[in-house]
């Protein structure tokens, strides 16, 4: 693909297929987690042409959130239908954060009784017997650990690539100098192919090999925008939630049931590109300072989330620090009531390194969660 592969000579698309045959040689599970997204496709495309040559079979893993694009869903009907796939297609049961609301903090998507925004799928899994964690990181986890019962050595594929954030730049300081892109410390492995790729790597695999892909990319790209800036997720938590902006012409129908499934939906997608209502590059000209603004959003949020953010921000204290208020700004206009959105340096904390990698996350008691599956 042209492109050189970082610690390495041959070019990136040489250099992933070649570390995808070696987790072939060196595992006997394979497990890809599945998004709908570019990066994940593309490693779909990868490993299922390794596992065919093989003639193995590979788990694909998809936790559907349900506030998902059509497009995604079509494309992981597709992929869960191939030959060589062992679906994990989950359609049970689980709380996503709704961003788009402040009254209505959960989608309980899949919940029972509830009308949901399409059927369940035949190929999806519908039901778990035993007890499960309802929010979606700790359910990722929960998969992890059962991956670990299976019979066999077993390694985790991740479409992770270093380009989208500095976070994710750790895994190019892997325990291995050669092996850089596979973390053996836990079970089950992680292993990160196309970290190293560039977003361009991707779409040039895409398209000179005519692979299929989520066609929610084509219909963004006709609307204009930054082609590395384009996401496929769920829709309504804190850090995709502006896609419904676009959703009326992306996908109505989709953005017709969303709108009749959960609060705050149309909202966020009048306002969500707006600056003055998200945004924290300029202060809103009828406050003073960003601590101003900041006291005003908490007075008129719903009570107890107005709780759950004082006790998050006890631990700074009632700072004028333009940084610390900007954030608390950032994270109330979004709703991020359980600390997703982490510091940046466009926040400008002067603080510990203690109080920065403190993430404010809510403990959420069974009592929280019992009060709010109730109001749902």
């Amino acid at each position: 693909m042209g492109r050189t592969a970082i610690r390495g000579t041959e070019d990136v698309l040489t250099a992933v297929r070649k570390r995808i045959s070696l987790l072939f040689d060196m595992y006997d599970n394979i497990s890809l987690s599945f998004s709908g997204g570019k990066d994940s496709t593309a490693l779909f495309h990868l490993v299922n042409t390794e596992a065919i040559k093989r003639n193995r079979k590979f788990i694909l893993y998809f936790q559907d959130q349900e506030a998902e694009y059509q497009g995604t869903i079509d494309l992981v009907e597709w992929a869960m239908s191939q030959p060589n796939v062992i679906p994990m297609w989950y359609q049970v049961p689980i709380f996503m954060t709704n961003a788009a609301s402040q009254q209505q903090l959960f989608l309980w998507a899949w919940g029972e009784g509830e009308k949901w925004v399409r059927e369940k799928h035949p190929l999806a899994i519908h039901k778990i017997d035993k007890k499960y964690p309802k929010r979606f990181h700790k359910f990722n986890l929960w998969v992890g650990q059962n991956l670990r019962k299976l019979e066999g050595s077993c390694v985790s594929i991740v479409g992770l690539r270093a380009e989208e954030s500095p976070d994710r730049r750790f895994v190019m300081f892997g325990e291995d100098s050669e092996l850089f892109w596979l973390r053996r410390k836990n079970e089950p492995h992680k292993a990160y192919p196309i970290i190293d790729w560039r977003y361009t790597d991707v779409w040039k695999y895409l398209i000179e090999n005519n692979l299929k892909y989520n066609k929610i990319y084509d219909k963004m790209y006709m609307l204009g925008g930054d082609l590395r800036t384009f996401r496929v997720s769920n829709l309504v938590h804190e850090k995709a939630f502006r896609c419904l902006t676009d959703l009326q012409e992306l996908e109505p129908e989709t953005y017709d049931k969303l709108e009749e499934r959960l609060q705050g939906v149309h909202t966020a997608a009048i306002y969500g590109k707006e600056n003055l209502v998200y945004s924290i590059k300029e202060l809103p000209e009828n406050f003073k300072t960003w601590k101003e603004y900041k006291d005003f959003l908490l007075s008129s949020i719903h009570p107890e989330l107005k709780k759950i953010f004082e006790y998050q921000w006890s631990r700074f204290g009632d700072t004028d620090d333009i940084g610390a208020n900007k954030y608390m700004v950032k994270r109330i206009l979004l709703c991020d009531w359980e600390g997703n959105i982490t510091w940046s340096r466009d926040f400008e904390f002067n603080y510990t390194k203690d109080q920065i990698l403190f993430k404010n996350r809510l403990k959420r008691e069974d009592a929280i969660i019992k009060k709010w599956t109730t109001l749902l």
